[in-house]
């Protein structure tokens, strides 16, 4: 064991269940959970056909980073082929929509909002990465209660919760119960026609 163990960090083979728009496995550094006392917080993915990714327009406590390039990393930028909407704004009623169809980084400080994202065409494939500068992946987002207030709700992604699937284990968003959402979803959707 060496001294300087806990400033290394060996990526974990994560296994996904979002869809066949990405690979099965991925790699995350996901912050503290990984190293205690980072301030950072990373996914490394690839995204190989259309999809809606955040839905609902965010911000953050800290800056974030987007970084968009062609999956080849021999050929960043001939491998690009992709078109990207992105929005982004000072408050949720003057967003900007921007089409990304190059590599790309977008930087968004602190308390900006943003998103919807959606990797609209995807005709090779794409690395996606987002750089959080906190050791926890956090966002703010809107919500409305049963009376029809708005307000904002703040949660933290990761961390101690359990897994929904198997509560013996950490919760690694691997989308394994939002899938199972979906199907159930649809089946009942089916079961009334």
């Amino acid at each position: 064991m060496g001294r300087y163990d806990h400033l290394v960090h060996t990526f974990v083979r994560t296994k996904n269940n979002w869809g066949d728009f990405m690979p099965q496995y991925q790699a995350y550094f996901r912050g503290t959970d990984c190293m205690p006392g980072a301030n950072f917080y990373a996914s490394y993915r690839c995204y190989m056909k259309e999809a809606f990714l955040d839905r609902i327009s965010n911000f953050h406590s800290e800056e974030e980073y987007l970084c968009f390039v062609g999956y080849d990393m021999t050929d960043p930028f001939g491998s690009f082929d992709a078109e990207v909407e992105f929005w982004i704004g000072e408050d949720l009623d003057h967003m900007e929509k921007h089409i990304i169809t190059e590599p790309t980084i977008v930087r968004i400080p602190p308390y900006m909002w943003h998103c919807p994202l959606e990797f609209k065409r995807v005709s090779k494939p794409i690395y996606f990465q987002v750089l959080h500068l906190r050791g926890k992946f956090a966002t703010f987002a809107p919500k409305v209660d049963e009376d029809g207030r708005q307000y904002l709700q703040y949660g933290e992604v990761g961390g101690p919760r359990k897994c929904v699937q198997d509560p013996s284990k950490q919760c690694t968003l691997c989308g394994g119960c939002w899938r199972r959402a979906e199907e159930a979803k649809k089946a009942a959707d089916e079961e009334k026609k």
